[in-house]
This record gives structure tokens, sequence and C-alpha cells, in this order.
């Protein structure tokens, strides 16, 4: 496996984009939380500490966090997990994130006191809760505080990121009608006491289906793809997954049809997601494909969002796409991954050699290799 680009190279910048980290409210000393499916802290500190000390000590370094960093879907309020998501109780999630992983905090805080180091964080569709202005400002104040809040920016209603040298970075759950979040209507308003977050349909069918479940099969949303895992569980674990589907079946009568005005949800919409999910499939790749056709001026679309790390190569001019994965477990039931994978990938975005054309790479790190890790399940 080659190595990044590291040292005796001039300085210059250097972009490091990672996604689907799922980090919630973190599991208690001797105790063990369900919803919880981040357990890497000590790995994506040192990842975080080694992009900013030595060799990149003195580069300009963007961490880019691209969507679902944070989880606060998963993050209950007094017991329950709601789906209409005020200001208020946006806050008191992603408190509950930040609170329950002091280390990945602690790691962030002193990657952009360095020099030259900053961090953008893209929203996905797990943590829309950063389109409210007061969860950015706590993250900025709790990881910033209090010197250095100007260096963490976010990006909420924009569909992409685009960098220097036709590199364009999205989440990837904007290709989805099941997960895309509406841009233009972020809130709801109508027959609300106060503003509520716009979910989409994949959110709410996390909250009230795969939830209630996890406790007992804390895999149930680690598995790609669902779709698959939900007809094998149909014959081998039909005590779970008959009730389940029962329960989405209700919900999305409820949500797109009994509270569609309410909600604001268009019928073009809920035929696409029926339409999703008579096919069960979603090639992310295929976007990319269509947006190097577009836009000429791409080299290089990088998401995340699916959790299967992979990188494409597109015709002579080398355009490349890029898939971050997941610092998650994943549970694969397609052929060519078949198996249970803890994988901790990455992409590189080099412009120190050439910055109209930079260099772009999908990596995995390995780091120091603890002796051991305390298994959660």
């Amino acid at each position: 496996m080659s190595a990044p680009p590291c040292a005796n190279c001039r300085q210059g910048m250097i972009k490091l984009v990672i996604s689907d980290c799922h980090i919630s409210a973190g599991s208690p000393p001797g105790r063990y939380n369900p919803y919880e499916d981040f357990h890497y802290d000590s790995v994506l500190e040192e990842f975080v500490r080694h992009h900013s000390s030595g060799e990149f000590e003195d580069e300009e370094v963007e961490l880019i966090l691209n969507g679902d960093f944070l989880d606060p879907l998963k993050v209950d309020v007094n017991g329950v997990f709601p789906d209409r998501i005020t200001d208020s109780i946006a806050l008191q999630k992603v408190s509950k994130c930040l609170n329950g992983h002091p280390e990945i905090v602690r790691a962030l805080r002193a990657f952009i006191s360095k020099p030259g180091k900053k961090i953008t964080y893209i929203m996905g569709n797990h943590d829309m809760e950063i389109a409210y202005h007061s969860t950015q400002d706590l993250i900025r104040t709790v990881v910033g505080a209090p010197d250095y809040q100007d260096r963490i920016s976010f990006r909420v209603f924009e569909p992409h990121y685009d960098l220097p040298g036709g590199v364009r970075v999205c989440h990837g759950n904007q290709f989805e009608a099941l997960n895309r979040a509406d841009l233009g209507r972020m809130f709801l308003t109508r027959g609300y006491a106060e503003p509520i977050l716009n979910l989409p349909w994949g959110s709410i069918f996390l909250l009230k289906v795969l939830l209630p479940v996890k406790q007992q099969r804390p895999y149930i949303n680690l598995v790609h793809p669902f779709g698959r895992y939900l007809g094998l569980a149909m014959l081998s674990d039909s005590s779970i997954a008959l009730p389940a589907t029962a329960r989405a079946f209700y919900y999305f009568l409820k949500t797109r049809f009994l509270e569609a005005r309410k909600r604001a949800v268009s019928f073009r919409d809920t035929l696409r997601i029926l339409r999703e999910e008579a096919v069960m499939t979603s090639n992310l790749e295929d976007f990319a494909f269509e947006m190097f056709r577009e836009d000429p001026t791409l080299t290089a679309v990088i998401m995340g969002h699916s959790h299967t790390a992979k990188i494409r190569r597109f015709g002579l001019a080398d355009a490349t796409y890029l898939n971050t994965g997941t610092w998650t477990k994943l549970i694969s039931l397609e052929l060519p991954d078949l198996g249970v994978h803890t994988r901790f990938t990455y992409a590189l975005i080099d412009y120190r050699f050439d910055k109209e054309r930079p260099k772009t790479g999908l990596y995995r790190w390995f780091g120091s290799q603890a002796p051991f890790v305390e298994l959660q399940y």
C-alpha cells in the first residue's frame, strides 16, 4: 500500500476528508449504550494529532467532516427519540455527543489551535441538528474555545463544497429521495409551536423503526444493504423483522400521507422513495459520473453516506470518484465485500505539487495499533 505524500514536500495545502463517524452520546465507563456505534475515540484522536504535528505541523491542513460526523439522531431526550426536533432539543442532543466523547473534543481543539489548521463541517442526514445556529455556536465554543472559533465553518444549505483544482465534496444523501434534506425548507412551522427540523423519511425510519429494535439487535443499522438483510430476517429473525416492517408501514402512511401537508411532503417525493425501495439500490458512483459529464472542469468527486469505501476513475481525463466509507463497524452483505469490517478510511487531497490538479487519493488509517480494544458487543 502506498503511503500518503509526506516528508520533504514543500509547504502548501492539504485537505483531509472523513465521513460517517456517527458519534453519539458515548458509553459511560462500565455501561453499554446500544445506540452508540462509534467506539474508536483513541484512533480518531491519533489520526487528528498526526495531521497537525510532525511533517504536517507547518502545513495548511483543512479537516473536512463530510456529513454524519456526529449522530444526534441516536441520542435520546429524557428517554425518548423525538422526531420533532426543535432548537432546544437539537442543542441537548449535540451537547450529549460532545460530552460523551471528550477525547475527540480535545483532539479537535488541539488541531485547530495549530497554525494553518481549520475544520469544515458539512451536514449529512444524521446530523441535521447543525442547521440550527445554536448548535453551530455550541460546537465552535466547545471545540474552538475561546480563541479559534473562526477556524470552524459549517456548510448546511449548499448541495456541495467545491475546492480548488476541480475537487467537489458532498455527503451523498441528496441523491436519495429517502434521505434527501429539503435545503430550501429545512424547518417546518405550520401547526407547530416553534420551528422543527424537516427530517427526511429515512430519519423517521431510523427513529421510529430501527432504534426501538437496536437494544435487542444493536447491529441492525450497521448492515448494508438493509433491504437484503430485511429479506433474510423475515425468515431467520421474524419475531423482530415482522413487527419492524409493520411499524415502517404505519409511520410511512402517517408521515407521508396523513401528515403530508403539515410535514410539507410532496407526492412526487413519496413516489421516488417507493421506487428506490422497490429497486433496493442506490449507486452514488452513477451520480458522480453524471457530475463529471455535466462539468468537465471537475477532477474529483468525494462522497460518504453509503459506508462503502471505494475509488473509481472515469475516462481519459482520469476524473476520480472517491467514497470515504465509514469509521464505524460495517456488516456487508455484498459479495465483493462480504463480512464484518472496521476500516478507518479517508481522502487526502494534496496541493503541494500542483494546485491546478491536486493529487487525490483514498487511504486507510492504521495508526500505532493499540494492543487491545474493549469489545462492545
